[in-house]
């Protein structure tokens, strides 16, 4: 059963291994070993998900996007964001680019595919993501790509104007 469904008909009996789920108001982001928080249907917020194979970044990112207002997840790995957007339907992805498992475009292309209103935001500090990007430009995929490390401002800039 789909996340949304468990939600609708019973939020007690949602268990995801590994993923603490949290519902209500969030004042301020949790810190602990939680690796989301609680994305609901019927909010009003943006629903982002953070792809970082770093979980100090993956974990500050999804802090200062709580901090800033919207709902917010991450996952460590491009499977697991796949698995998790399948879930939740993210309205925005933010990626790292070079992962170990799935790249960032191979990531946001199977996003793309289970989510197809999902927005997709790159970002990466290698310079082997300019022939990543350009393959994936060659098969049609085309993604705005951020430099790392992103400033938080910088950041919510540019989700604002995929809003």
């Amino acid at each position: 059963m789909r996340l949304y469904e468990c939600w609708r008909n019973d939020p007690s009996q949602i268990t995801v291994p590994g993923v603490h789920l949290f519902s209500g108001k969030l004042p301020v982001p949790d810190t602990s070993s939680d690796r989301s928080t609680l994305i609901r249907e019927n909010s009003q917020k943006q629903r982002i998900l953070v792809v970082d194979d770093e979980q100090l970044i993956a974990r500050s990112l999804r802090d200062i996007l709580l901090r800033a207002g919207f709902d917010a997840i991450f996952a460590l790995s491009g499977n697991e964001a796949i698995e998790l957007a399948e879930q939740i339907c993210p309205d925005i992805v933010i990626s790292d680019v070079i992962m170990p498992d799935l790249d960032g475009v191979q990531t946001a292309i199977g996003i793309q595919r289970a989510c197809p209103g999902a927005r997709i935001l790159l970002f990466s500090g290698q310079a082997a993501t300019s022939d990543i990007l350009e393959r994936a430009r060659a098969e049609g995929h085309d993604f705005e790509l951020l430099p790392k490390p992103i400033h938080p401002a910088r950041l919510l800039a540019a989700i604002r104007k995929l809003t």
